[in-house]
């Protein structure tokens, strides 16, 4: 009997022995060995490189951001940022770690630029409160190409890609190279509203670079259809990079340089040089590019404001004398009119304050628009705060918005060149107001 407990405990053992060897070994390897080796070649790709690297991040909520990232062995790492003139210029220095989990990672773990994209509190940098730009600051390491790294967030999926600096971009970096370009580059945007090019001979290319959202949009009308193509971008050295290619007719559109002798953008199509173009005019109408550029028109609290008629102004100044007089001491603010092209609606909402209270009067109207751009606007079901100040609001919406017909076109305001967004009545052509546009 001893003997048969003996045997079988040898059997356990040898069979223990031969399971723990196979879940170990790995090609050869164990697999905490793999890891270590993983670790270990990303640790000394991120510091042997001598100039530090090219960063850009394309967070999940939109648009894109550029760093310079200066990696050392003692886990530190210094990096400049395209989010503002000080990031641009002010070298920000803290730690990150290597860490092994699913995938080897790279993590930022002491507040840095890249944590303002993802700060919750609105107040920092925008956003949603709670999420930030819904950016991330952790990464699984991912495909490498020669000098270019691909990460990818570990939470939100953001993407970021690392090219290998030159001791030249280094230095630039160092000696506020980020800077000039930002502010070459957005004070350039802001003096020419219309930019345009043209790769084939026949068709303009709008290209409207949205500098807030960090999106650029190429536009253009191709036998009355209107056709346009977005990608995030950055701000580099050089002018702008856009994170993929936008393609007009099979032409790929990759990057804008900015030419010092010019003092304008250009970009390159198979090796041939294409210069960006500004145009004194809008080249297409605002209602073409409602949903493609713009969603809204924010109507601003005010007593007159550049593009508003007379008409309006007395009409406004009712309303909201109406809705402080309802019977629940409410003041009107601003007036938001948002579009969703895909369903054919136009929201409109009110802010309405009680004392230091706010609430959102909401107005959903369906639309129909004509090939010449005129709109007609219909009122669906209203929430109840818009239901409380309907009689109010009835000057603005009842007795114009929701009976005439519209269009929709730019208004530049004479004294700082902005162009807003003006709604005019066809059938009250005194009837017109402006908004900024977004």
């Amino acid at each position: 009997m001893k003997r048969i407990i003996i045997y079988a405990l040898l059997s356990i053992g040898v069979f223990s022995g031969c399971k723990k060897n196979n879940e170990i070994l790995v090609d050869g390897e164990r697999p905490e060995d793999r890891v270590a080796e993983a670790l270990t070649k990303y640790s000394d790709q991120l510091t042997d490189s001598p100039y530090g690297w090219k960063a850009y991040l394309y967070p999940a909520g939109g648009g894109g951001f550029s760093f310079y990232l200066n990696f050392t062995k003692k886990n530190r790492v210094t990096m400049y940022s395209d989010l503002d003139n000080g990031p641009a210029t002010t070298a920000k220095e803290s730690s990150y770690r290597l860490r092994a989990s699913m995938n080897p990672s790279l993590v930022f773990d002491t507040y840095n630029y890249m944590h303002i994209l993802a700060d919750p509190d609105a107040r920092v940098f925008g956003g949603t409160p709670g999420w930030g730009l819904y950016s991330d600051f952790e990464f699984n390491f991912g495909v490498q190409t020669g000098d270019t790294l691909k990460l990818t967030g570990k939470l939100l999926d953001s993407k970021l890609v690392m090219v290998r600096a030159t001791k030249a971009e280094q230095d630039a970096y160092n000696n506020k190279g980020l800077l000039t370009s930002l502010v070459t580059s957005t004070d350039y945007i802001a003096a020419n509203s219309t930019l345009y090019t043209n790769i084939d001979g026949a068709v303009n290319l709008q290209t409207i670079f949205d500098y807030f959202q960090k999106k650029m949009t190429l536009v253009w009308d191709d036998k009355g259809t209107i056709s346009s193509a977005i990608s995030p971008f950055v701000f580099t050295l050089n002018g702008i990079l856009l994170q993929d290619p936008v393609s007009y007719k099979g032409k790929l559109l990759r990057e804008f340089i900015w030419d010092a002798a010019t003092q304008g953008f250009y970009t390159t199509v198979d090796g041939k040089r294409f210069d960006l173009k500004s145009s004194p005019s809008p080249l297409l109408p605002l209602n073409a590019l409602i949903g493609i550029n713009y969603t809204s028109v924010t109507v601003p609290n005010g007593t007159t404001y550049p593009g508003w008629s007379a008409d309006f102004i007395a009409r406004r100044a009712k309303a909201a004398s109406g809705t402080l007089t309802s019977g629940y001491n409410l003041r009107l603010d601003k007036m938001a009119l948002v579009f969703n092209v895909n369903q054919s609606m136009l929201t409109l909402t009110a802010d309405v304050y009680q004392t230091a209270n706010k609430f959102l009067a909401i107005y959903p109207y369906s639309y129909t628009k004509t090939p010449a751009g005129v709109y007609k606007f219909t009122l669906g079901a209203m929430n109840g705060n818009a239901s409380v100040i309907a009689t109010a609001m009835a000057p603005l919406l009842s007795e114009r918005l929701g009976a005439d017909t519209f269009t929709l076109d730019y208004f530049t305001n004479l004294t700082n060149k902005q162009v807003l967004g003006q709604f005019k009545s066809v059938e009250h052509p005194d009837f017109a107001f402006t908004g900024t546009l977004q």
